[in-house]
């Protein structure tokens, strides 16, 4: 029985029908790939005689080449289904191969590099070339040569030339968006941002000297073993069943994250730290596709461990299972808190579970939290809910900068709760980190007054917030979890950005201390809820054990340059109290500019976008990758109805969710975790965005950060684009995308004529 290799290659998009053939072709050819209805056929004159095509229809030739190795299995690489000609002409002049200097297997055409060298040889060059060394954006930036592409890299002649020959590092992408192989395109990316070669060489699994074996081989043996090199495994890989070949046919781009991981991806996939550990990056990096990986890896390396992951809310919970389903189904899942098995649950979800769990146990463990413990527990409320009737009570002491209830919220949430304040003596000693406004004695008397009134409310009400429902679990969990069975050997957390102190001490409670306990997902840039946390003052600490994706897959550099932009000008500081800044971000996508709409006012904005919106679906554009992000919920309905008026009928989604068969208009906060094809960011005036309310409803202390999660929140919604960018406003601009580079351009034209990819949800990153 055969074997198949399928190939992650930039190729012509097929839809369902042609699919259905493709899929029916593969599965003859691993059935028996001597069937006459196959038509395999070799080339006449081909460069490489592995090349063979096949016949998927009378138009469409899939291209093959075959490997043998010395016990007669035939593995055979589909490369992927062309028109016929076309088909025919990229079998004949293309050449699968291994390269001796990295050990990946390539596909290169076979008349570039000999005739490079060729030409080098006769202009008696090796790395001179025709343009002026002082024009190679390569050398005068960095100062890399031939020989560090070619020799030390692996690029073939020709497309190192491509590289030295470049004038900016927009040409360098360029060229890099021309290769073929994704290990070229991603070591490309890093020389245009001038990372060192050792870096290059390590995010691609590089670092060793390709292996050697101590019996004699053949080329199809060597090709064959270098498919399993780390970064091949971002473009080959080998077809286990039938089913595993339908799921790839139908994921197409939206589901290449399933299959085809970098190679520094796979290596936070299944590495081994000793302690907790902490993944960053930005937008699109991967980093929730590595940690669906990882919950893999280790249910597959223990099967009786207990695995938790978990992210910030319900709905992102539910899709976390939903991809962790569609990466691998047969994976053993988890029905509760200390069983084997994957548990995928909301933080919130898990804290309940253990509250369940403890029964009467829970309010008693409060009294380590509150000082005492309350009658009864009926319902868990907002962490906002009961601070403006508590300060009405009191009527403290304190200017109006302090008689505001989102002070003391995030005082309670950030010092009070987390430190198991329970008197006002401990208060008084307790110390404030990250507290903008400074506290002496008096005040803090006074602050102390409104606390007590607030927890007083709360026993008599029966109630307690969702960040209390964490702390007091935590404190459970100290005195009871290993003996109840319910600690977790693994615990993988996503969108840790987001989670409060309550949350982290809960998390760091319910994973038992030791080898890979910890495993946190997170990007500081997208911190749209809560407060700055450092996860070092509970108990979390990842000194040495951090690391940090840069690397896009989601949008276009185009796109990401926008988002990134957005961000220009702030300081953000992430879990370890450090500055983290977007240096080193590229993406491995190119595609249009992002393009703004400009209108005098609101009726003209919602005609435009209707005119542009109408020009994508009669286009083919899949309706329900089209998305109308708006920052609020009010807005995305006024824009569903403006557009719906104009004949341009859109859905409003409020939770994550793929299918339809319409557009969506969302809001940002919404859009969190999803991706689309093209993405209209809805009125982005000033007086609109960032939002009024937002900004004065924070304690006037926390403006500045509140301003933060704004910029944050623009930067998420522009990072959902995965090929084009739109962003309309009316009046004047915001004053959050004044440093971003914007196009001003008629609403048909830079982004008419693009394909767009299948699906809407994927892997939040």
């Amino acid at each position: 029985m055969p074997n198949v290799v399928w190939t992650n290659l930039k190729g012509p998009d097929h839809d369902k029908m042609v699919k259905a053939k493709i899929y029916s072709f593969l599965e003859k050819l691993r059935e028996d790939d001597t069937a006459p209805g196959l038509h395999i056929e070799k080339m006449q004159n081909p460069a490489d005689p592995r090349a063979r095509t096949g016949r998927v229809d009378r138009g469409l030739r899939a291209v093959l080449y075959r490997l043998e190795t010395s016990e007669k299995d035939r593995t055979y690489v589909y490369v992927g289904t062309f028109e016929h000609d076309e088909g025919s002409e990229y079998a004949r002049t293309r050449v699968l191969k291994y390269n001796p200097i990295n050990g990946v297997a390539e596909l290169i055409a076979a008349s570039m590099p000999d005739t490079t060298a060729a030409a080098h040889a006769a202009a008696g060059r090796s790395d001179e070339r025709a343009l002026p060394k002082d024009s190679s954006y390569l050398e005068t930036q960095f100062n890399y040569t031939r020989a560090n592409l070619v020799d030390e890299l692996g690029f073939d002649e020709a497309s190192a030339l491509l590289l030295l020959d470049a004038t900016s590092e927009d040409e360098v992408l360029a060229v890099a968006d021309g290769f073929e192989n994704a290990w070229q395109q991603t070591a490309a990316l890093g020389l245009a941002v001038g990372d060192s070669l050792a870096k290059i060489r390590l995010d691609l699994g590089l670092a060793e000297e390709p292996a050697t074996v101590d019996i004699p081989e053949t080329e199809d043996e060597r090709i064959l073993r270098a498919l399993e090199h780390p970064a091949s495994k971002m473009q080959f890989t080998f077809v286990e069943n039938d089913d595993e070949l339908r799921r790839i046919i139908d994921g197409g781009d939206f589901g290449a994250w399933r299959v085809f991981l970098h190679p520094e991806q796979q290596r936070y996939a299944s590495g081994s730290w000793n302690g907790p550990f902490r993944l960053t990056g930005g937008a699109g990096t991967g980093k929730t596709v590595v940690l669906l990986h990882r919950a893999r890896h280790l249910a597959e390396a223990n099967p009786a461990a207990k695995i938790v992951l978990t992210t910030f809310t319900r709905a992102l919970a539910e899709n976390l299972k939903r991809d962790l389903d569609r990466l691998d189904e047969s994976l053993p899942a988890a029905g509760a808190l200390g069983d084997h098995g994957i548990l995928v649950r909301g933080v919130d979800q898990l804290a309940t579970a253990v509250r369940l769990k403890a029964g009467k146990g829970f309010a008693a463990a409060a009294a380590a939290v509150f000082g005492e413990a309350p009658a009864a527990i009926t319902h868990v409320i907002s962490n906002n809910d009961g601070w403006s009737e508590a300060i009405s009570t009191v009527d403290p002491d304190l200017t109006d900068q302090l008689r505001h209830a989102s002070f003391f919220e995030g005082e309670y949430l950030q010092v009070v709760l987390p430190a198991r304040v329970t008197t006002v003596e401990e208060y008084f000693a307790i110390r404030r980190p990250g507290r903008v406004v400074a506290l002496d004695r008096k005040k803090r008397t006074e602050v102390w007054r409104v606390i007590e009134q607030y927890r007083s409310n709360s026993r008599a009400s029966g109630t307690i917030g969702w960040a209390e429902q964490s702390s007091i679990a935590a404190a459970w969990l100290d005195l009871h979890g290993d003996a109840a069975g319910v600690l977790a050997d693994h615990v993988l957390v996503d969108e840790g950005q987001d989670l409060n102190p309550s949350q982290w001490q809960f998390l760091r409670a319910l994973a038992r201390p030791g080898a890979d306990d910890l495993f946190v997902a997170e990007d500081t840039h997208q911190r749209i809820y809560g407060q700055h946390v450092v996860l070092a003052r509970y108990g979390i600490r990842i000194v040495g054990r951090s690391r940090r994706l840069t690397l896009n897959y989601r949008t276009t550099e185009e796109n990401l340059r926008y988002a990134l932009g957005v961000l220009a000008g702030a300081e953000y500081l992430d879990s370890s109290n450090e500055g983290e800044g977007v240096s080193g971000y590229r993406s491995a996508r190119r595609g249009p500019l992002p393009m703004s709409i400009t209108a005098a006012n609101t009726d003209e904005m919602d005609e435009r976008i209707g005119d542009l919106v109408r020009e994508w679906l009669e286009e083919g554009i899949e309706p329900s990758t089209v998305a109308i992000l708006a920052r609020t919920r009010r807005d995305a309905t006024a824009a569903r109805d403006a557009l719906n008026a104009r004949s341009v009928h859109v859905d409003v989604i409020t939770a994550q969710q793929s299918g339809g068969d319409k557009p969506v208009a969302l809001t940002m906060h919404t859009a969190k975790g999803m991706e689309f094809s093209r993405v209209v960011l809805y009125d982005i005036s000033d007086g609109v965005v960032p939002n009024v309310h937002a900004i004065r409803s924070a304690a006037p202390e926390e403006r500045d950060d509140a301003m933060l999660r704004e910029r944050s929140l623009l930067y998420v919604a522009a990072s959902r684009a995965r090929d084009a960018l739109v962003v309309a406003w009316q009046g004047a601009p915001s004053p959050l995308i004044g440093s971003s580079p914007r196009a001003d351009a008629p609403s048909h034209s830079p982004l008419s004529g693009s394909g767009s990819p299948r699906g809407v949800a994927r892997p939040a990153t």
